[in-house]
C-alpha cells in the first residue's frame, strides 16, 4: 500500500521520537563497552606472552574466541542495576569482557590458554593444561604460597594489601602437587539476598613445581544461590520455547500436506522458483558464516580424536540442520503465498507474488524499503521503553550475547549481515506471511491472527539472553504485533528490511557506539545502509509496478481446467446457485483457489 503524505509526516515523526528514546535508554548501555584490542592484537598479545615463558607458540594451533563474563553481567545487573555495573567496572577495574586465545596440539592434552582484556591488551589470565602424569619438583605449601604472592605482586602489579586471603587447596598427582591459593578484595562485596551469600572479587594462582601453571585476576565469585535462581529462570523459558517449537513443527507438517496437495496450483507453481532461490542464497550466506566463524568451532574441539573426525562430525550436523531449515523456510513460505490470496486478496503487497506478477526494481519497493527503516527505528525506541518498564517495575536485565558470538568472527560485520538476512527472511516469512495468514483463515479474524502469530513468535524468544525469561516472551509478543500491524498495512518487504536493520544494529552497535577500529565502524556502517542502495537503484529504474495479468500466466493445463470450471458455473448458476456455497464446494475438492475466483468472475461478472 502507498502511504498518504499524513501517514509518511505520522512516521518520520514516531520515529525520531522512538530514535531520541533509545538515546536516554539504550545508547548509555554502549558506552563504556571498549573492544580498542582486536582478535589479530590479541593473538599477538598471546604469543608474545608465551615466549616470554619460554613457549614456541608457532608449534601450536591457534584459535581465539570473545567472551562475556555472562555470570558476571546477570549477577551485577539483578544486584546493582546497570549504573552500578558500569561503577563497579570502573571502581575495580573489572574486566567484563575478554579475548581467550588458545594454542592447542592434535591428540595432545598438554595447550596453553591466555586471556586477553580487549580494553588494554594486558594479559589477564593464562592456563596451562598439562597430563596428570606430568612430573614436577617437590615444594612444599610455604614456597608454592610465596611464588604465588610473588608473581601476582612482582610480575601483575597486584598490591596485596588490599586484598584478604580467602582460600587454598591442594591437588596431588602421581609424579607432582599442585597449590592453588586466591585472595578476595577487600570492599568488593555484593549481597544476593539477605543471608543466601555474598559475590566476592577474586584473585589466584596454582603453582605447580616452579611454574605458575594458572592464574585469574579480578574474576567475580557467584553466590550458589544466584546460580540456583538462574537455572530454575532458565527452566521457565525452555517450557515457552518448547511449547513453540512443537507448535511450529505442527504447523510445518501442515504445510507439508497443504503444498504438496496444491503443488499444482499458479501461486505453488509461480512462486517455488523464487522460494528455492532464496533457500540457496540463504545456504550459501549461511556458510560463509561458517567460515567467518570457524575459530569459535576450532575452540570447540577436544583434543581426544583427530581434528578431521571433529569437523567432519560438525559438517555432518550442519548438512543435516540445512535440510531442516530448507524445509522449514520453502514450505511455509509457499503455502503462506496460497493461503494469503485466498484471505487477504486485497493485500496484494504482504506478499513476494506481487512483485512476481510485476516487477521488483520498482518505486514501490524503494517507498518500502523507506518504510523499513523507520519500523525499525520504531522498534528500537518500543523495545528500549518496554526494557525500561521491566527494569524499572519487573526487575529485568539482559547480557551481551549477539556481542559474543559475532566479535569472535574473523569480519564481525558480516557474520551480523548474514544474521540480520537469515532471521528477517525466516521469521517474517514463517510468523508474518505464513503465520499471520494461517491464522486468519481458521480463527477468522484478522487481528487475532496477528496477535496468534506474534505470541508464538515470542514464545519462540524465551531462551534468549533476557530474564526473568517469560518477559522476552512479553516483550517479542508485543513487537511482534507491532509487526504484524506493519505487514498488513504496508507490506511484506517494509517488516523484512525493519527486522533485518534491528538485527544487523543489534549485532553491530557495540562496535558503531562503543570503542571500535574504524574497519569495524565503518563495516558495520556499510551493511547498515545497504537497502538503501538497493532502494535507489529501484528508485531511478522505476519499473512498471502494475501486476500482469494473471490469465496470460496460466498453464495450457490450467487453461482447460478453466473452461471446464466455467462450463460447470454456467450449469450451477442457471439454477440459482449461492457463489459463497459454490466456492466452498470447489475448494473442498482441491479446485485452484485462483482458477476459481476467474471462473467466478467471468462467470457471474464479479
Amino acid at each position: 500500500m502507498k502511504p498518504k503524505i499524513r501517514e509518511w509526516i505520522l512516521l518520520i515523526g514516531i520515529a525520531l521520537i522512538a530514535f531520541q528514546v533509545w538515546c536516554a535508554l539504550g545508547y548509555p548501555e554502549f558506552a563504556f563497552v571498549d573492544l580498542s584490542v582486536d582478535r589479530n592484537k590479541a593473538i599477538e598479545k598471546a604469543q608474545a606472552y608465551l615466549a616470554q615463558r619460554a613457549v614456541n607458540p608457532s608449534g601450536y594451533t591457534t584459535a581465539v574466541t570473545f567472551l562475556t563474563d555472562d555470570w558476571s553481567d546477570r549477577y551485577l545487573q539483578k544486584t546493582v542495576g546497570f549504573k552500578g555495573e558500569k561503577e563497579f567496572i570502573q571502581r575495580h577495574d573489572f574486566e567484563l569482557f575478554s579475548w581467550k586465545v588458545r594454542f592447542f596440539k592434535e591428540l595432545s592434552k598438554e595447550e596453553y590458554t591466555v586471556a586477553v582484556s580487549p580494553k588494554t591488551g594486558a594479559v589477564i589470565g593464562f592456563k596451562h593444561l598439562i597430563e596428570d602424569t606430568e612430573p614436577r619438583p617437590v615444594v612444599d605449601k610455604e614456597k608454592a604460597l610465596a611464588r604465588a604472592k610473588e608473581f601476582l605482586r612482582d610480575t601483575k602489579g597486584l598490591d596485596l594489601k588490599e586484598y584478604d586471603f580467602h582460600a587454598e587447596s591442594v591437588q596431588k598427582y602421581d609424579n607432582r602437587t599442585d597449590y592453588s591459593f586466591s585472595w578476595e578484595k577487600k570492599g568488593a562485596y555484593i549481597p544476593w539476598k539477605k543471608n543466601e551469600g555474598y559475590a566476592k572479587l577474586l584473585t589466584g594462582a596454582t603453582i605447580s613445581g616452579n611454574e605458575v601453571r594458572e592464574y585469574y585476576i579480578r574474576v567475580l565469585d557467584i553466590p550458589e544461590k544466584f546460580h540456583r535462581y538462574i537455572e530454575n529462570q532458565m527452566t521457565s523459558g525452555e517450557y515457552l520455547s518448547t511449547i513453540s517449537f512443537v507448535a511450529l513443527l505442527v504447523l510445518l507438517a501442515w504445510a507439508i500436506y497443504f503444498v504438496v496437495k496444491r503443488q499444482h496450483t499458479f501461486v505453488v507453481r509461480a512462486c517455488r522458483k523464487l522460494y528455492f532461490g532464496l533457500i540457496v542464497f540463504l545456504v550459501a550466506i549461511n556458510l560463509v558464516y561458517v567460515a567467518n566463524n570457524m575459530q569459535g568451532i576450532i575452540m570447540g574441539y577436544a583434543t581426544t580424536s583427530r581434528m578431521s573426525a571433529y569437523l567432519g562430525l560438525y559438517l555432518l550436523r550442519l548438512c543435516v540442520n540445512i535440510i531442516f531449515v530448507s524445509i522449514a523456510f520453502v514450505m511455509p513460505g509457499l503455502a503462506g503465498e496460497s493461503i494469503r490470496s485466498e484471505v487477504l486478496p486485497e493485500k496484494s503487497h504482504t506478499s513476494f507474488l506481487h512483485y512476481i506478477r510485476s516487477s521488483w526494481l520498482n518505486r514501490s519497493l524503494s517507498r518500502s524499503i523507506f518504510l523499513g527503516y523507520l519500523v525499525f527505528f520504531a522498534l528500537l525506541g518500543l523495545q528500549a521503553g518496554i526494557f525500561h518498564i521491566g527494569q524499572r517495575y519487573a526487575g529485568v536485565w539482559k547480557e551481551w550475547l549477539m556481542l559474543s558470538q559475532l566479535s569472535s568472527s574473523y569480519v564481525p560485520f558480516v557474520s551480523a549481515f548474514v544474521v540480520g538476512v537469515t532471521a528477517s527472511l525466516n521469521e517474517e516469512v514463517i510468523f508474518r506471511l505464513f503465520g499471520v495468514s494461517w491464522a486468519t483463515k481458521y480463527f477468522k479474524r484478522l487481528a487475532l491472527g496477528v496477535f496468534f502469530s506474534a505470541l508464538l513468535w515470542g514464545m519462540g524468544h524465551a531462551r534468549y539472553a533476557i530474564f526473568p525469561t517469560w518477559f522476552r516472551s512479553v516483550e517479542v509478543t508485543l513487537l511482534g504485533c507491532f509487526l504484524g500491524f506493519i505487514f498488513i498495512r504496508y507490506g511484506l518487504i517494509a517488516v523484512l528490511i525493519a527486522h533485518y536493520l534491528f538485527d544487523v544494529f543489534w549485532g553491530s552497535a557495540a562496535y558503531i557506539f562503543g570503542h571500535s577500529s574504524l574497519f569495524l565502524f565503518s563495516g558495520s556502517l556499510v551493511i547498515f545502509v545497504l537497502p538503501l542502495g538497493v532502494a535507489a537503484v529501484s528508485y531511478f529504474l522505476n519499473k512498471n509496478e502494475k501486476e500482469n495479468d494473471i490469465v496470460l500466466a496460466l498453464t495450457a493445463t490450467q487453461h482447460y481446467n478453466l473452461g471446464i470450471l466455467k462450463v460447470f458455473l454456467e450449469t450451477r448458476k442457471s439454477q440459482g446457485a449461492d457463489i459463497g456455497l459454490l466456492k466452498k464446494e470447489l475448494l473442498t475438492h482441491n479446485w485452484d483457489p485462483l482458477l476459481i475466483d476467474l471462473g467466478i468472475k467471468e462467470v457471474f461478472g464479479l
